[in-house]
């Protein structure tokens, strides 16, 4: 059973989310023929740009990376390099600029890579009628040895996330962005980032050198989550290092109860991240995600019934109506 709990929600997530919450009327499957909503395009319609670099960082230490496929030529360069994939689908034009949707990877901060799941997930926003990048971010040879050692890894893995929208916000007009219609959509530790760019991105005390576009903001109109909680056992108040406002981007959590990898329950994690968002003044929606017993779902266009939460809340974060009239 999808059931969602809310401080606030906006009347059209309300309608859409009636039936799975026991409504008693037929499903609420949106219609997969118009734009945004579900496939426009063959992939072979995209304009694809691979391994666009955003970034370099130093790797003094040699625990870090940007990849598990090359970790191990990588841990021996002095600089690494981030880079992303983006998909440019046809409706997006330099007169009609498109929404973006970053697509975040999990692995714990160790693994992974922009290349996960990329057919089912950002490039299926891409063929839906959005920009789509996939990032690459620096991950850490075994973070949790200790709890700094985590934090650092959770901190330089935010820093380039944030560099990579604040880097597609530049470069808007080379990629046809709608900087205004930026979303991020992140799966485990990709989903923590995602929380905590929604809370982070414009804190004055956190943005300083580590942004390469100082005066560029790193916040975006949507965050959203699977697999993950601001609440983290192996780094006890790490939220505490973040900022809640009524500022903060719109985020929708979705989440096992209990998720059955980390063992994070609704009671000790969901909801209490939920609450320092709301309690600053923002406004974090959450979801139990179906199938409930996975550690993440796919949250790809149309990729689940979970598309059918996903897709109102994108559709007023990212204020697609208008562009829907318009197409």
């Amino acid at each position: 059973m999808l059931c969602i709990r809310y401080p606030v929600l906006a009347t059209v997530l309300v309608a859409a989310l009636l039936t799975a919450c026991g409504g008693g009327q037929e499903s609420s499957r949106v219609p997969a023929d118009v734009i945004y909503q579900g496939p426009q395009y063959a992939q072979g319609q995209l304009t694809t740009y691979t391994n666009v670099s955003y970034s370099q960082r130093p790797n003094p230490d040699r625990i870090n990376y940007t990849d598990i496929s090359t970790k191990a030529s990588e841990k021996r360069d002095a600089v690494l390099t981030l880079k992303m994939d983006i998909w440019v689908p046809p409706n997006a034009t330099q007169t009609r600029p498109q929404p973006l949707i970053i697509t975040i990877h999990g692995g714990g901060f160790t693994a992974g890579s922009k290349t996960d799941d990329a057919a089912a997930f950002p490039i299926s926003y891409a063929r839906s009628g959005y920009v789509a990048a996939a990032i690459n971010y620096r991950l850490t040879e075994e973070p949790d040895l200790t709890p700094e050692r985590r934090l650092a890894a959770q901190r330089m893995a935010l820093e380039d996330l944030q560099n990579a929208i604040r880097f597609l916000r530049v470069y808007a007009g080379t990629y046809h962005i709608d900087p205004t219609r930026i979303a991020t959509v992140g799966s485990s530790a990709g989903g923590a980032l995602s929380l905590m760019n929604a809370a982070d991105a414009n804190d004055v005390a956190n943005v300083g050198t580590g942004s390469d576009y100082q005066g560029v903001s790193a916040q975006v109109a949507a965050a959203v989550s699977t697999g993950a909680t601001l609440i983290d056992p192996l780094v006890p108040g790490s939220y505490e290092q973040l900022t809640f406002n009524a500022g903060d981007s719109p985020v929708l959590l979705f989440h096992a109860n209990p998720d059955p990898f980390t063992g994070a329950t609704w009671t000790d994690n969901v909801l209490p991240t939920q609450k320092l968002f709301t309690d600053g003044g923002g406004r974090c929606e959450v979801v139990q995600q179906q199938p409930s017993n996975q550690h993440t779902v796919q949250l790809g266009v149309q990729a689940s019934v979970n598309w059918d939460a996903l897709w109102p809340f994108l559709r007023q974060a990212l204020r697609l109506a208008p562009l829907q009239q318009q197409s």
